[in-house]
């Protein structure tokens, strides 16, 4: 489970993006940081295997990162590579992309040789891509292992082509190249904005007098001490700028959510769990949950159980803390988050 943030506003985004990573790395990220912003015709990228505590220690200079406008990603284990960690660049870095999410009822299903050997034929060069298999990630033609949000990345690029909108390409490209997933992304040509796009993975946005905010989990949000924080649709795209956010229907997954979430069973799941008297982490609420949902439905699972996590906090009926697991990189640790029924 990754997570994410964005940032379009008046104040600097990279110290916003960071403390939003921070604040949410422990629910499933923290194996890998990064942090993009646009400025001046630019997109600036900084990011590392390691912990937001491994990105500002390699790359304390993060925090200043130009621009009022950015994205970041913090996302779950994988390979000793800084080049696999999210967002991804274009080939000719005019986009940058990242992803939460996984193949889902998609996996084997989506072509992602077709439009990497199309860039391939063009010249385009891969960073991601190694001699051998990585976890469920695809495997070219040519023998090459690349991440999926790279191929996602490059055909965004494609299909914008000079003038956009990032918006609608972003849309066109998960829609032929799918998966269950939220995505975030940034334009050279659009500085001002960040496109979005919620399919069932979680994502929610929020408002204060000085900009619009996204993130995986509401727990950033509420840190920021926001006046709004809202779900973003399910099966949609949207547009965030400084002073308002668009949004429209994705419709080729539309027909895959189900009417009604199976909400009073979802809650009797996890409060179950909770009685046992163990601590979980973010994870395993997530893979009970998804249980509860109809195997024939995108299940949007993970944004039901931060919801259901963040009341229980609230209302002081749960606790957490933070444990160090083995990191993704040589000698690193990686936060994770866990909940546990408060004692009587």
């Amino acid at each position: 489970m990754c997570n994410m943030a964005a940032y379009a506003g008046n104040r600097a985004a990279a110290p916003i993006l960071f403390r939003m990573l921070q604040s949410q790395e422990a629910l499933g990220g923290g194996h890998y940081n990064g942090i993009a912003t646009i400025h001046e015709g630019r997109i600036h990228l900084i990011k590392v295997v390691g912990s937001t505590s491994e990105l500002l220690r390699r790359y304390p200079e993060v925090l200043q990162l130009p621009g009022t406008v950015g994205i970041a990603h913090s996302r779950t284990p994988g390979i000793d590579s800084d080049a696999w960690a999210q967002p991804f660049f274009s080939h000719d870095e005019k986009v940058i992309y990242c992803a939460n999410g996984a193949a889902g009822r998609f996996k084997g299903k989506t072509d992602y040789n077709t439009p990497y050997m199309q860039d391939k034929a063009e010249g385009f060069a891969y960073r991601t891509a190694i001699a051998e298999p990585a976890d469920s990630y695809p495997v070219m033609k040519d023998g090459a292992c690349v991440h999926s949000s790279e191929v996602v990345a490059n055909t965004i690029r494609r299909v914008m082509g000079e003038n956009g909108p990032l918006r609608k390409a972003l849309g066109a490209a998960v829609s032929v190249l799918k998966s269950e997933l939220a995505a975030l992304a940034l334009a050279v040509n659009e500085p001002d904005t960040v496109s979005a796009l919620r399919i069932n993975q979680p994502l929610m946005w929020g408002r204060d007098p000085d900009g619009f905010y996204l993130a995986t989990s509401a727990f950033a949000l509420e840190n920021e001490r926001l006046q709004w924080i809202n779900p973003v649709p399910a099966c949609s795209v949207m547009t965030m700028g400084r002073k308002k956010i668009e949004f429209e229907a994705l419709s080729t997954y539309l027909p895959l959510m189900a009417p009604c979430d199976p909400v009073t069973e979802i809650r009797r799941t996890l409060e179950a769990m909770l009685d046992t008297g163990e601590d979980f982490c973010v994870n395993d609420f997530c893979v009970a949950a998804a249980k509860c949902w109809p195997p024939e439905v995108l299940a949007p699972a993970n944004m039901t159980v931060y919801e259901f996590l963040r009341e229980k906090v609230h209302c002081g009926a749960i606790e957490s803390f933070v444990v160090d697991t083995k990191g993704s990189g040589a000698g690193l640790t990686a936060p994770q988050r866990r909940f546990r029924k408060v004692r009587a």
